[in-house]
């Protein structure tokens, strides 16, 4: 496969940087994103300047075109608005922060060259990474396995990796294609509503705890985001929404639910007010 080959296999696939600080480090991801036929760029935040010198020294010729064309928005949700895969990839893992696979095994499992839509392979700041809220953003976790010595890996590095590893399974898997009625996801803007709307209304009616919400819709997220919900079935989840929503309103519950009333949450009080 061609560098030109990989470029149009790729053309549907954006690098996100959240809050890359040093320009420097811009020049040496393009670099390493051209190497891979990686071509487009998202900046969500930060002070790093794909225009100053240092990213241009970095980037040589041959990743100047992929700072020309990088884009710069104010958040991770603008970044990857219409993405319908949203890649995070994290060294840190744990309970909260979802299920990881290595490389190898995420792109034999999504296949992301072959979407019909945008996927974005997101990378977190260069101090500490993503944070566990934006991780809870993406629907799929990579962590690429290194020696516990020293587990970090340099942003750039890591792009590096990941492309090679992508352009790697590209080539192995040319002329491969996903089934024409294989599902297509809803856009992280949709699950996002969706989870937002979700958040609103179990909050009212007291299935999530007012001081620490997202620690039971967090698990929703995770196991949503692995059914890769359609459209249609995102419309189906907030239907429901909707409707508990109306009943909730015909209840007279308020909108801030057990913080605002407790009293209509004690569950372990009868309704008639007898223990």
């Amino acid at each position: 496969m061609t560098l030109e080959s990989l470029e149009s296999t790729f053309a549907r696939i954006r690098v996100v940087l959240i809050e890359p600080t040093y320009s420097g480090n811009l020049g040496q991801v393009a670099r390493a994103m051209r190497n891979f036929g990686l071509t487009r760029l998202w900046l969500a935040g930060g002070r790093a300047d794909p225009d100053a010198d240092e990213a241009r020294w970095y980037a040589r010729e041959e990743g100047a075109p992929v700072l020309d064309q990088a884009r710069r928005v104010d958040s991770l949700d603008e970044a990857v608005g219409e993405c319908r895969v949203v890649i995070g990839t994290s060294r840190r893992l744990g309970r909260r922060r979802g299920p990881a696979r290595p490389p190898a095994d995420l792109w034999r499992a999504l296949v992301p060259w072959n979407r019909e839509h945008e996927v974005a392979l997101v990378f977190g700041r260069e101090a500490h990474g993503l944070s566990t809220p934006e991780l809870d953003r993406c629907t799929d976790l990579l962590w690429v396995p290194t020696d516990p010595a020293c587990p970090s890996l340099n942003l750039a590095h890591a792009v590096a990796v990941v492309g090679y590893t992508l352009a790697d399974a590209a080539r192995a898997a040319l002329g491969h294609r996903l089934a024409e009625d294989e599902p297509v996801p809803a856009t992280h803007e949709e699950a996002q509503a969706m989870f937002d709307h979700a958040r609103r209304v179990w909050l009212r009616i007291g299935y999530l705890h007012y001081q620490n919400p997202d620690a039971i819709l967090r698990h929703w997220r995770k196991f949503l985001s692995r059914a890769r919900l359609t459209e249609h079935e995102v419309r189906i989840v907030r239907a429901l929404l909707h409707q508990t929503e109306w009943v909730a309103r015909r209840a007279g519950l308020p909108e801030g639910g057990a913080k605002e009333a407790p009293g209509l949450f004690d569950k372990h009080r009868d309704p008639s007010g007898r223990e």
